[in-house]
C-alpha cells in the first residue's frame, strides 16, 4: 500500500469525519489534529513512499467517500515546485508529514479575463506544520526547497477537487489554464 500505515491512514480518516460531523467552523482544529498524527510513529515517510521517486505523485485517500471532503497524501520529489494555482474555490488544509515546504500564497483579483495575483505572504513548513486556506480567491505556489530530499504532504479540501486554474507567468503576461485534477493509486 505505497507506504502508509493503515492505522495512521484511519486515524486521518477519522479525524476528518469528526470534522465533517461538526462542521466546517473546527477547520483549525483539524489542522492540528492532524498535524499531530504527522509526528505519529506510524506515519508515512518520503524515504520509505513506494513508487517513483522522481515524480510528483497525488494519492488520494479512500475511506472518506460521501462525506463532502476529499484527501490526498502528495509526494514531492527534490526541487519539484507547482505553478501558482487555486483549488477550484474549495477550502483546503495541508500538513507537512515529512520534508518541508514553501509555499507561497497569493490572492486572485481582477477579472476573470484579466486576472491578477498579490502576494500575501511566504510559509515554510516542516514536519507536523500546516496552512488553512477558505477563500475562494486564495491560491498558492508550493516547493520542495530541497535538492536532496523528497517531501510527503496530506492535504484535505472541503469538496471533490476536480478541476482548478493555474497560473502561467513565463510569458510575463498572467494567464489562466484550466486544469483536471488527476490521481495516481488511492491509499486504503
Amino acid at each position: 500500500m505505497d507506504g502508509c500505515n493503515t492505522k495512521w491512514l484511519g486515524s486521518v480518516i477519522g479525524a476528518i469525519r469528526r470534522h465533517h460531523a461538526v462542521g466546517r467552523a473546527t477547520l483549525d482544529d483539524l489542522k492540528i489534529e492532524l498535524s499531530h498524527l504527522a509526528w505519529s510513529d506510524l506515519a508515512p515517510t518520503a524515504i520509505t513512499w513506494a513508487g517513483d521517486k522522481d515524480r510528483f505523485r497525488r494519492h488520494p485517500l479512500a475511506g472518506i467517500d460521501g462525506i463532502g471532503c476529499s484527501a490526498l497524501v502528495m509526494y514531492w520529489p527534490p526541487g519539484h515546485a507547482t505553478l501558482p494555482h487555486d483549488h477550484g474555490g474549495l477550502w483546503g488544509i495541508e500538513v507537512v508529514l515529512d520534508g518541508a515546504l514553501h509555499v507561497e500564497e497569493y490572492v486572485r483579483g481582477g477579472s476573470e479575463s484579466a486576472p491578477t495575483l498579490a502576494k500575501e505572504r511566504c510559509l515554510h513548513l516542516g514536519v507536523g506544520d500546516g496552512a488553512v486556506f477558505e477563500s475562494p480567491h486564495y491560491v498558492h505556489r508550493c516547493r520542495n526547497l530541497s535538492n536532496a530530499t523528497p517531501t510527503l504532504t496530506l492535504h484535505v479540501y472541503g469538496g471533490l477537487l476536480e478541476r482548478y486554474i493555474a497560473f502561467d507567468e513565463t510569458t510575463g503576461v498572467l494567464r489562466t489554464e484550466p486544469r483536471i485534477a488527476i490521481g495516481d493509486t488511492p491509499l486504503e
